[in-house]
């Protein structure tokens, strides 16, 4: 987790306070009211045809002005480079060691920028370094690393007191974002299944939430067989846990309901089916979309909703050994339906199964998993976008929508039931892989269809790529982006209204 960043907002900054003020120009929209200084200094910068940033700036460096043109952001839409070159500023003022960096927003078409602007601040700061050492300074007074410069967000002729408010809301949700990557981040002797309750218990009892745990005792007793067959490999025994968001006072006579569920699989060595050794490394990060639903619920529980939600988190370590299960072994899920198990590295499906079939039973009115699914996701939309599958028109909409708001990309796929006609197998009622090599993202998101009854709204989203795409994306460092947990949380506000 990287430091707080530290902000305020001011109606106004004079051209002669020292700072990094920095002015990120759109191509046809225009969001400053800019003075003559600093429209000489664009007419310059404009003249050069630069394509990237020019800092222009006085001899001893306590004060520049920075311009950034958002069209060197050519993939992205206008506030995700917003996100990315706030990022950039800031970074700019870190280096330089200038503080503050001043943001002005001095035109009615900057609603909205702040929040993006902040975002891909506190989302671009962050760095996974728990197990870092850190070289000492000769020169501590001049250590970049330690040195955190202020950002002054100037409103000019918008509503401050509505912006502050903004901002503090959009800090709760970054901050849990960035707690989010830490956990899908850290190694997987750091956090198996048991550490990951700890982690939940903690969430519960800052956030408010109420919570239930199952160990592997209470699975087998209720007859969560999937878990217990994915876990058995491992000397790490399999959790499942609930939590639960009541809101606090509703206008209507019941709230809807929401169901988040996720898959926690802390480490995936592919289980007796052994995944090849290089496609092992990053397999901390199965557990990103149980931390993405742990993360939703962080944030509902600190911004409130008017929707009850419940999180369910399947918890599961994906080992071989002597007790692993095996391919060709067959697990009577809870539902009665039986499944043949073809290959163990299909597992993540068997682990949600199971969460699914306890979220049904709660009946609630919309239910929605994430799971780093499938590889085969990856191979059809990349590391930038997930995959949504579902049953509802209505719901599916609704999370493309809080992707939109959050810029996390979700793109769907066709939930074609001919499919499941290759996951039939002649020992069990279905398989958990199909026949064929391909529409793996397809196959899997069938398999999961058949522990949710028709008539609840569910979505599937497969976040196998944009999870961990394993490089620096946007203003992300390498390493997990914390995906998900702003889409689930963003559906979750948007039902509030």
């Amino acid at each position: 987790m990287t430091k707080q960043i530290v902000w305020r907002v001011e109606k106004s900054w004079s051209v002669t306070e020292l700072g990094l003020r920095a002015f990120l120009l759109p191509d046809e929209q225009v969001f400053f009211t800019l003075c003559q200084e600093l429209e000489d200094k664009l007419k310059v910068f404009k003249e050069r045809k630069l394509e990237k940033s020019l800092l222009l700036s006085g001899p001893e460096l306590t004060s520049a002005d920075y311009f950034i043109p958002l069209n060197q952001f050519k993939y992205l839409n206008i506030w995700e480079a917003v996100k990315c070159a706030a990022s950039q500023a800031y970074k700019e003022a870190k280096s330089l060691q200038i503080s503050p960096l001043v943001l002005v927003l001095d035109a009615s078409a900057a609603s909205g920028f702040h929040k993006k602007a902040l975002e891909g601040i506190i989302l671009g700061a962050y760095a996974y370094e728990q197990f870092k050492g850190k070289v000492p300074s000769e020169n501590k007074d001049n250590d970049k690393e330690d040195f955190c410069p202020e950002v002054v967000f100037v409103t000019g002729g918008l509503d401050l007191q509505l912006i502050n408010n903004e901002l503090k809301r959009l800090e709760t949700v970054c901050q849990v974002v960035n707690r989010v990557r830490d956990l899908v981040n850290h190694p997987p002797s750091y956090l198996g299944p048991e550490e990951f309750v700890d982690e939940a218990v903690k969430s519960a009892g800052r956030c408010g939430l109420q919570i239930d745990l199952m160990d592997e005792n209470r699975l087998l007793k209720e007859g969560y067989n999937g878990l217990l067959a994915v876990g058995r490999g491992s000397c790490k025994p399999p959790r499942m846990v609930t939590l639960t968001y009541e809101p606090k006072a509703f206008k209507k006579d019941k709230p809807p309901h929401v169901v988040l569920v996720g898959k926690g699989i802390t480490f995936d060595s592919g289980g007796l089916s052994l995944k090849p050794g290089a496609s092992m490394v990053d397999m901390k990060s199965d557990m990103a979309g149980a931390a993405a639903v742990l993360g939703a619920m962080e944030i509902i529980g600190q911004l409130g909703a008017q929707v009850k939600v419940t999180g369910i988190l399947a918890l599961a370590e994906n080992m071989p050994s002597g007790e692993a299960q095996a391919p060709g072994d067959i697990i009577v899920m809870k539902n009665g339906k039986s499944v043949e198990v073809k290959n163990t590295d299909a597992e993540g499906r068997l682990i949600l199964a199971d969460a699914l079939q306890l979220g049904a039973s709660l009946r609630p009115d919309y239910m929605v998993d994430a799971a780093t699914l499938t590889g085969a996701c990856r191979v059809a939309l990349g590391i930038q976008v997930a995959a949504i599958l579902g049953r509802d028109r209505d719901l599916i909409t609704r999370l493309i929508q809080a992707g939109e708001e959050s810029g996390e990309i979700l793109w769907e796929l066709p939930f074609e039931k001919a499919y499941i006609e290759g996951m039939k197998s002649d020992f069990a009622d279905i398989s958990n892989i199909g026949n064929s090599a391909y529409g793996g993202t397809i196959t899997a998101a069938l398999f999961l269809g058949e522990f949710v009854p028709e008539e609840i709204p569910w979505a599937h989203l497969d976040i196998a790529g944009p999870a961990y795409p394993g490089k620096k994306w946007k203003y992300f460092a390498p390493g997990a982006t914390g995906f998900g947990a702003r889409v689930l949380a963003g559906l979750v506000k948007n039902l509030s209204k």
